[in-house]
């Protein structure tokens, strides 16, 4: 669905799962069709900057995870298997039997997922700033946010007031989320983009408790045994200054997909497909047309 430049809102598309509506959206209608899935606790606008480069070229599927944007928001935990069959109930409400698929961050696992399990769903497979299971750091990094938005001494603390929702304030969790996932110099320049990005997702309406639902699922990811028997053509994409995931997690993902391509961009972060948009566009589209379905 083409957005709108008229004033007029168009009717969101849904498809039910178990009472659970999940938002969708298509753009262009030209080559193989490809599903973005985005990351924790950002809605589809997260791949604004994708859309009208691959619509160029593809058929291009979005959607709102369920915790996010304008898909249901029920209380959690979620596990990445269920938030991956959400993706596949998406696939089969827009008729598609096949497509590429690309994963950045909790989307890159939601796809490690979707490969495992519907391996005849996929083309090819693109895994951006994300692992198949959670390395030291980013368990600190959990501990550290917990502290920092609510002086819960863990994640269980946190997630046991008022199940994950009730004692934090979104806002400062967006203050201490925006280091690590930009730039100094891209959050100093595109503040004011930036703010009016997070409004417009927040428009939508935001649950503290649905999106500790997404952060349970991430924090239980563990493909490590299972990626060994995937044949899928698949790019694994860092950045060498993702403070979030760090690029050991990518290194260890083409190590275990057999086949897989690493490649590295030297400086990005892991909001590289906002940050640098251009050179995730062209790199992610190249290895798509090198593997047509």
């Amino acid at each position: 669905m083409a957005r709108r430049t008229d004033g007029i809102v168009p009717a969101m598309p849904t498809v039910d799962r178990s009472g659970v509506p999940i938002y969708y959206e298509t753009h262009g209608d030209l080559g193989d069709p490809v599903l973005l899935l985005m990351g924790l606790g950002t809605d589809a606008h997260g791949w604004e900057l994708q859309v009208p480069a691959f619509a160029a070229r593809h058929r291009v599927l979005l959607l709102d995870n369920r915790g996010i944007g304008r898909s249901g928001k029920p209380p959690g935990p979620y596990s990445i298997a269920q938030l991956a069959d959400d993706a596949v109930a998406v696939l089969d409400a827009v008729g598609l039997a096949r497509a590429h698929v690309v994963g950045l961050s909790m989307g890159g696992m939601i796809a490690q997922e979707i490969a495992l399990s519907h391996p005849a769903r996929l083309g090819a497979l693109v895994l951006a700033a994300t692992f198949a299971r959670p390395a030291r750091e980013v368990l600190e990094t959990t501990e550290r946010g917990s502290q920092a938005v609510a002086g819960a001494p863990s994640l269980l603390g946190l997630l046991g007031r008022g199940a994950g929702g009730a004692a934090v304030d979104p806002l400062q969790m967006m203050r201490f989320l925006m280091p690590l996932v930009f730039s100094k110099q891209f959050l100093r320049e595109r503040r004011d983009w930036l703010f009016q990005f997070f409004a417009r997702s927040m428009g939508y309406g935001f649950s503290m408790e649905a999106f500790f639902g997404q952060v349970s699922a991430v924090l239980a990811h563990d493909t490590t045994s299972r990626l060994g028997g995937l044949s899928l053509p698949t790019l694994v994409i860092t950045g060498t200054a993702d403070a979030l995931v760090p690029p050991h997690h990518s290194d260890e993902l083409s190590r275990l997909i057999p086949g897989a391509r690493l490649l590295r961009f030297e400086g990005a972060t892991h909001g590289l497909q906002l940050e640098i948009a251009d050179r995730f566009n062209a790199s992610v589209l190249e290895f798509l047309a090198a593997h047509p379905l």
